[in-house]
């Protein structure tokens, strides 16, 4: 049967569309399970959900069953200014929910912190008086309060801290009196010290408008101006010697006779008659950091060799960790800190520790964490559940204690068994059992981890550490990772403590919240 070039092309172009509708059709066949939940292939069943309001994304998602409120406010995006008090971040979320995020009428700030300073190191012979006459004992950390009085002796020098960016290096036969510490004064939070002798070393760095520091000397009043300085003072017999690095200072003679600006790089020298200022140029030899060297050096090898490693876990969606790792105890101590923790004391719109990282993310959590638990904590890691999943592939597997119920649904022995990613990632699927079990297995495996690096079955090497911090949100380097783990191994018979965060329950607002003991947390590692 002949058919014409016109009925030839008819019928290509149709069996073109028939391949493409084939294509199509089988495109929809392999994605309608995922697209209605199914779960045949043993992947996570999904649902929907659907963000409204002030959020920085909003729309309908298709998440996994299991996922929280916490994590799809998450991926909606918080502003400064959402209002998410109304809603239970632990809890999962149902097919088809509506979440309203209403808006606050101002952001989230975090409340000021009142200033503190500490001794924060010391070499030699020094000495705290309390305003009443008692001798303290000076410790590395220990505060100074208002009226206390640090004095040194020969040989001997010391390092202060003011607030959270400011410092002050006191050399030999020095004497500080500390007149004031955060007082607030028409709007201002004034910090007044007096120098009595010998050479200081200020680094003075303002973290608002609204702070003040000054220094009286038996013959000038030296303010800190604009953003900060950094200066030093020596006091002489017959003379002060003030010199300026950086910054701006306002040099007032006692009694208001005389007052200049020094700006960076001038130094002044005010004599006890009545010659004027003498203001020159800072010589080279004015270097303060070859006078403090030997402090900044054995500071630094003690803290090297001595202080613990305090760390920030955040396990997102619910899990927080505040680590210390105490190479010389050989102890690793671990502190869970509830989603629920409330942080009303410290931050202004916002309750709870899991809002606090919605809003600010680690960085915010690490801030408020410190001032609950009264410790520094320069390191934090956020480890997700594609982390973990991620870890364990890079190791080759995880030993992991399984408990009842997810054994029964794995299809595994209870206890203590070794995972691939794959078994990881059904582990930790939130809707195995719910939130709370969840929450327990996201420690089990993170403990599984630290239990491999005690054992050696996990060695970390450069390449392996590579793989492991490079994609994760942290500011631990590879170096640094690399150099603790040698502390690590250093030490043998490695004891791991767990504590849970010393809380009073309460409820506000129609929801839980855990108020923090504060006293009871900050002496809780000192056990």
């Amino acid at each position: 049967m002949n058919l014409s070039r016109k009925t030839k092309y008819r019928f290509a172009t149709l069996a073109v569309y028939a391949v493409i509708c084939c294509g199509i059709l089988w495109q929809a066949l392999h994605y309608v399970p995922r697209l209605f939940g199914t779960n045949e292939s043993g992947n996570e069943p999904f649902i929907l959900v659907n963000v409204h309001g002030n959020v920085l994304r909003p729309g309908q998602y298709r998440v996994p069953l299991g996922t929280t409120g916490f994590e799809i406010l998450k991926v909606a995006g918080v502003r400064p200014t959402s209002d998410i008090s109304m809603f239970n971040l632990t809890q999962q979320i149902s097919d088809n929910q509506q979440l309203q995020v209403g808006t606050m009428p101002n952001p989230v700030t975090a409340k000021k912190v009142s200033d503190k300073i500490r001794c924060e190191f010391f070499l030699g012979d020094v000495s705290v008086i309390a305003s009443d006459g008692r001798t303290k004992s000076p410790e590395n950390g220990m505060e100074i309060s208002t009226g206390d009085r640090v004095l040194t002796e020969e040989k001997s020098q010391t390092e202060l801290s003011v607030s959270t960016f400011s410092r002050i290096d006191m050399d030999n036969f020095s004497e500080l009196s500390f007149d004031k510490i955060g007082t607030v004064e028409n709007n201002r939070t004034v910090t007044w010290l007096t120098q009595k002798t010998g050479t200081c070393w200020y680094k003075i760095v303002y973290g608002s408008n609204g702070e003040l520091f000054r220094v009286t000397t038996p013959l000038v009043n030296v303010t800190v101006a604009g953003t900060g300085a950094d200066f030093t003072i020596t006091i002489k017999p017959d003379e002060i010697d003030i010199s300026n690095m950086d910054g701006l200072l306002l040099v007032e003679r006692v009694g208001a006779t005389e007052a200049i600006n020094l700006i960076s790089g001038q130094s002044a020298t005010v004599y006890n008659d009545s010659r004027p200022f003498q203001v020159t140029s800072v010589g080279t030899e004015a270097n303060p950091a070859d006078r403090f060297s030997l402090l900044t050096k054995e500071k630094a090898s003690v803290m090297m060799r001595h202080m613990p490693l305090n760390f920030m876990f955040c396990g997102v969606p619910g899990v927080y960790f505040f680590g210390s790792v105490q190479f010389e105890r050989g102890v690793v101590q671990m502190v869970n800190l509830p989603a629920e923790t409330s942080v009303e004391e410290f931050v202004q719109g916002c309750s709870t520790l899991d809002q606090a990282y919605l809003y600010g993310g680690a960085i915010f959590v690490t801030t408020l964490v410190e001032q609950i638990m009264g410790s520094r904590i320069p390191k934090f890691c956020v480890l997700e559940k594609e982390d973990l999943i991620r870890i364990a592939g890079a190791i080759g597997g995880l030993r992991v204690s399984v408990d009842d119920k997810a054994a029964g649904i794995m299809k595994l022995s209870k206890g203590l068994q070794k995972l691939s990613s794959h078994q990881l990632s059904v582990l930790l699927m939130p809707a195995l059992s719910g939130a709370d079990d969840f929450k327990q297995r996201q420690f089990n495996v993170i403990k599984a981890v630290f239990d491999g690096l005690v054992s050696k079955n996990i060695i970390m090497t450069s390449l392996l550490a590579e793989q492991i911090f490079t994609n994760l949100q942290t500011n631990f380097t590879t170096t640094e990772v690399m150099d603790e783990y040698n502390k690590f191994s250093a030490v043998q018979n490695w004891a791991f403590k767990q504590y849970p965060l010393p809380v009073k329950r309460d409820t506000r607002g129609g929801r839980v919240v855990l108020d923090p003991n504060l006293e009871d947390c900050r002496r809780l590692l000192q056990q």
